[in-house]
């Protein structure tokens, strides 16, 4: 697991490394799984009845808008920094479908020669996968949950304990094909059968389960992806518990509504700020005390430049509905 994170150079990241990545637990890991999930539960929380059509729109628009509008300002700004709009090479324009479909990235790291600027990293593509397949995982779902969740969970195990004889270029936790189950749980675990069984007692359970692979320090041979699919759920029984009381305090609750909100636009810009605060750093190797103050900088811009692709693509959003409405007149 160890070998699949870089840390870059210029900065001792040493600590958090320690913190981040353990031997059975790793909290980026975690993340990303998290994020899945949660994605699949938000979507099957909708009520709205809607074509397959007006489903996919929906939704790829929400996400591609807000990609596009990133990918051009940090387009804009290495054409800047480097003097010259020609950063591609060797590359068949014809490949730029895969930008404009959002994918670019998470063809890249399966080897795939695109037009990436890294904007969404893997996660991009990989989650506008899971949106395709959602109708019919949550038709699947209410047809036989039970049977369903059987060959989902087959399935998911099948590939993780085999994943080594299937010759993918990309990490597993990378890939659609196993993280298509974190987000299939998000929609089972939001379900209202699933809600009504979820009692303040499975705290007592969840709680000791990510205390348990945080801290172990002898390495568990399973494959990672399970081990994180069973933390990713256990936290979010946790915090599904812990609801009722976070969202009391209202000033956490407005900020985490607002959070919500420009969440997608911070994925979508984050590590391009970083990458590019360090070119302008000259990758300066750095002290503790600078290298706070850089992770401090970066993030006013990361937050500041994701109000903005958020305000921007508002405007998008806007725009396409004044469309839709002079042609429907």
């Amino acid at each position: 697991m160890m070998d699949m994170y870089v840390i870059h150079p210029m900065h001792d990241l040493k600590v958090l490394e320690n913190i981040i990545i353990r031997p059975n637990m790793n909290l980026g890991m975690i993340a990303c799984g998290l994020f899945v999930l949660i994605s699949g539960a938000t979507i099957s929380l909708s009520k709205r009845e809607e074509s397959l059509s007006s489903f996919y729109k929906r939704r790829l628009m929400r996400v591609l808008i807000p990609f596009y509008i990133s990918y051009t300002i940090y387009f804009i700004i290495k054409a800047i920094t480097f003097k010259t709009v020609h950063m591609f090479g060797g590359i068949a324009k014809w490949r730029f479908i895969y930008t404009i479909i959002g994918l670019d990235e998470y063809l890249h790291a399966n080897g795939i020669p695109t037009f990436t600027l890294g904007i969404g990293e893997w996660f991009l593509g990989c989650i506008i996968l899971c949106y395709l397949l959602y109708p019919l995982l949550k038709w699947a779902h209410k047809k036989n949950s039970i049977i369903t969740f059987i060959i989902m969970t087959l399935y998911f195990l099948f590939i993780n304990f085999r994943y080594g004889s299937f010759n993918f270029v990309i990490p597993s936790h990378m890939n659609f094909f196993c993280q298509i189950y974190n987000f299939y749980l998000g929609i089972v675990l939001i379900d209202e059968k699933a809600l009504s069984k979820m009692k303040k007692w499975l705290c007592i359970i969840a709680i000791p389960v990510v205390a348990f692979f945080y801290f172990y320090t002898t390495y568990i041979p399973i494959p990672d992806n399970i081990k994180t699919t069973i933390v990713i759920v256990a936290i979010f029984v946790i915090f599904y518990n812990l609801e009722d009381a976070i969202s009391s305090v209202s000033w956490f609750r407005r900020f985490v509504v607002y959070f919500n909100k420009i969440s997608l636009e911070i994925f979508l810009v984050h590590h391009f700020v970083i990458y590019q605060v360090d070119y302008m750093l000259n990758y300066k190797k750095t002290s503790g005390i600078e290298t706070f103050l850089i992770v401090i900088l970066d993030l006013v811009i990361i937050i500041v430049l994701a109000i903005v692709v958020e305000k921007l693509s508002s405007m998008a959003y806007r725009f396409v509905d004044q469309s839709k409405t002079k042609r429907i007149k």
